[in-house]
């Protein structure tokens, strides 16, 4: 007997398997990123030490490779599998990716910058970085312990004008940076030395008096600009850098010679508690020269 139902293609309902781990990948991933930004915001604010924070990021990167693992494995079964689930899965490897991008752009840094946490221009004296360098060996918390290497070394800078322009413009360039200055000498601070040791108090043998002033209008002055030195044809600036990330302290060194109708700048910085900088106090150097061009370069003051 015939019946219409014979003439029907045939047709059924066909059970799709779903994959168990695809909404444990995407929730790892998050977790992860959670998890670095809050050891992040934490050390910043003081509340962990280096070392901890070290532990905190080495748990995230490995809960986000485990994460990544999964998903690529839930992806490859989503596409010759037919599996259901793949939403979850997609936002999963997303999500790993995010939190991996970080630590793949440090290996990246570390790869193409010399594992070293100092970083100087040309002129600075060899004699002094290498001494520089064995204070940072000394540093009793460090949040990288390694041996430095080779600096970074750099070119430093030379412009057609005199030291105190160029130090009015260091010093606005400081300032919109905003790096802590520590300490500014006018003058070459050892031969002063070598003067005051030898009994040489100045030009035939005097020294020169000053106006008196009333203790208010100093006051008052040094209030406004406290690192306001007289004109030179030297002078020497420390300052402390922080990278945006950590805050991670750096010291710099600028020093900036006067000769004849040019004068040069030179810079030095260190990492206080890394022994690897990745590349950080090179930034440092050049983003303050290249600034300081642009400042110059209003002056008309660049060669």
């Amino acid at each position: 007997m015939n019946s219409v139902y014979g003439r029907l293609p045939v047709s059924g309902h066909y059970l799709r398997k779903r994959l168990l781990l695809a909404g444990f990948s995407r929730s790892l991933a998050v977790f992860s990123l959670i998890l670095i930004g809050i050891g992040i915001l934490v050390y910043r604010l003081g509340g962990i030490v280096p070392q901890a924070l070290i532990s905190i990021l080495l748990l995230g990167v490995a809960l986000a490779a485990l994460a990544f693992l999964i998903a690529v494995y839930g992806l490859l079964r989503v596409w010759f599998g037919g599996v259901m689930g793949g939403a979850a899965v997609v936002g999963g490897f997303c999500m790993s990716l995010l939190a991996l991008a970080p630590f793949g752009f440090a290996a990246y840094l570390a790869v193409s910058n010399p594992p070293t946490n100092i970083a100087y221009t040309e002129a600075m004296a060899p004699d002094s970085v290498a001494a520089v360098i064995e204070s940072a060996k000394a540093q009793p918390l460090s949040l990288i312990s390694t041996v430095p290497g080779t600096p970074s070394l750099l070119t430093g800078r030379r412009y057609l004008a005199d030291a105190p322009t160029v130090y009015e413009a260091a010093r606005t360039v400081l300032s919109d940076k905003g790096w802590t200055i520590k300490d500014v000498v006018a003058g070459d601070p050892a031969a002063a030395a070598q003067r005051r040791a030898n009994g040489d108090l100045g030009i035939s043998g005097t020294i020169e008096v000053p106006v008196p002033t009333p203790r208010s209008n100093v006051d008052l002055a040094d209030s406004n600009q406290p690192f306001l030195r007289p004109e030179s044809e030297q002078y020497r600036i420390t300052a402390v850098a922080r990278d945006l990330l950590f805050a991670l302290p750096s010291d710099i060194d600028i020093r900036i010679v006067q000769d004849a109708g040019e004068t040069f700048v030179d810079m030095r910085s260190l990492s206080r508690s890394t022994g690897i900088d990745l590349g950080q106090n090179k930034r440092f150097i050049q983003g303050f020269l290249n600034d300081l061009d642009d400042a110059m370069t209003g002056k008309g003051s660049t060669d």
